[in-house]
């Protein structure tokens, strides 16, 4: 019996495996040109990966404070609405060995010489957060917007300064767009999904969307 599956394991496993690899290598491939397609009709620069300090003081920011094997891949930059933006794919890993998951998603990225926000970080609640919410784990609620503090785990240092930037238009906006995460700071803000990677088709309407956001949050 043991032979009879090494057999089969060499016989269709180990070529299936490379298979896929190969596969997965290829449509990998065909992302990055179609991005820089992309990137090529917005009148953007492209690289098809940029080191992590591509981004001035990543390690502010939650999403980019956690976990190994970090990439930014497919980076994407210009100018959006006279707006300093970028574009990029992100991965990083958590875990090792048997219990490591990488996560993919794609960041937007900007940059407006007026912004000035308080450090804060905001996630789609799940089951977890709540559970940690109840002993103790920070999670700033608005009595007046129901609907976003039952969404979005919202933290940051400065409470007071968040509360303020997160004026009623704000909150409003997150109750649209469901699912949305931001990390921000200052006059740097990163808009994304967790997981999930935008197709070349969708780029120009996600960025829009983050300019949205944009305009209403707090600038000098």
């Amino acid at each position: 019996m043991a032979v009879a599956f090494t057999l089969l394991f060499v016989v269709l496993i180990i070529p299936l495996i490379i298979f896929l690899l190969i596969y997965q290598n290829k449509k990998e491939k065909q992302r990055t040109q179609a991005l820089a397609v992309k990137a090529g009709q917005l009148g953007w620069n492209f690289s098809a990966e940029a080191p992590m300090n591509m981004i001035p003081g990543l390690e502010r920011f939650p999403l980019f404070n956690q976990g190994h094997a970090k990439q930014i891949k497919n980076f994407m930059y210009g100018e959006a609405s006279g707006v300093k933006a970028a574009v990029f794919d992100y991965r990083y890993t958590v875990g090792s060995g048997k219990n490591s998951h990488t996560h993919f998603q794609s960041v937007v990225y900007f940059e407006p010489a007026n912004l000035n926000v308080p450090f804060f970080s905001l996630r789609p609640e799940n089951f977890i957060y709540k559970m940690l919410s109840a002993f103790g784990y920070q999670d700033i609620d608005f009595g007046q917007r129901p609907e976003f503090s039952r969404h979005y785990l919202l933290r940051g240092q400065d409470e007071m300064s968040i509360r303020q930037a997160f004026n009623d238009r704000v909150l409003g906006f997150y109750e649209s767009y469901s699912g949305t995460c931001t990390d921000a700071g200052g006059n740097q803000l990163f808009f994304f999904r967790s997981d999930q990677r935008l197709q070349p088709p969708d780029i120009e309407g996600y960025v829009g969307v983050g300019l949205q956001l944009l305009a209403l949050l707090p600038s000098y």
